[in-house]
């Protein structure tokens, strides 16, 4: 048999397994199927079963070393695919699972979820940033506090807590606030008409 040639076509069946002899000068290429017949060649596995056969009857197994080693190459890499695969998919099994908890209910009496102290957390950092931004006199600031009240609003509602309308409208009643505070200092700084 020839490097170039794959694999032994009586060897093809599977599942098969890679035999060697005990000093591994020769390699066979054997299906779980065929029963080869006892003789008084010793011949084992990777994986350490040993069997005796019939040296005749070997022929049509036998690999090169070169053919040996590439098919044990290929069942590592398809065992690796395989393992990956699985590994993937109990992964994503996980990750839904995570996500189901997540948007479950604690109990039959409310509406809160697991998630609703991260979110409460995340609303109590962004707060005074978020105040800051909303009575700044820059419009552009004032917009990114609202996007922000949207964001933190979407959360909480996932969470199990469902604000309405005002709580995303902070932002802008703060800016009004602002905007009537300074209206009134520079009425109260201008001076008394005298007529």
């Amino acid at each position: 048999m020839q490097d170039d040639d794959l694999y032994p076509e009586a060897a093809m069946a599977s599942p098969t397994s890679l035999w060697s002899t005990p000093d591994r000068s020769r390699w066979f290429l054997i299906a779980s199927s065929i029963k080869l017949p006892a003789g008084r060649m010793s011949i084992q596995t990777l994986t350490g079963e040993s069997a005796f056969v019939d040296p005749a009857c070997l022929g049509p197994f036998e690999l090169t070393e070169c053919q040996a080693r590439r098919w044990a190459n290929d069942q590592l890499g398809q065992t690796l695919d395989e393992l990956k695969h699985g590994i993937d998919e109990r992964l994503a099994e996980v990750r839904r699972g995570i996500d189901v908890r997540k948007h479950t209910p604690l109990n039959d009496q409310t509406t809160l979820t697991s998630e609703v102290a991260p979110a409460l957390l995340e609303l109590l950092k962004k707060l005074p940033g978020l105040i800051a931004s909303s009575l700044a006199r820059d419009p552009m600031r004032v917009e990114t506090a609202k996007t922000t009240m949207a964001d933190l609003q979407r959360r909480l509602k996932a969470a199990g807590v469902d604000l309405d309308d005002r709580f995303t409208s902070f932002p802008d009643r703060l800016a009004e606030l602002r905007n009537d505070i300074e209206v009134r200092r520079t009425a109260a700084k201008r001076p008394a008409d005298p007529t």
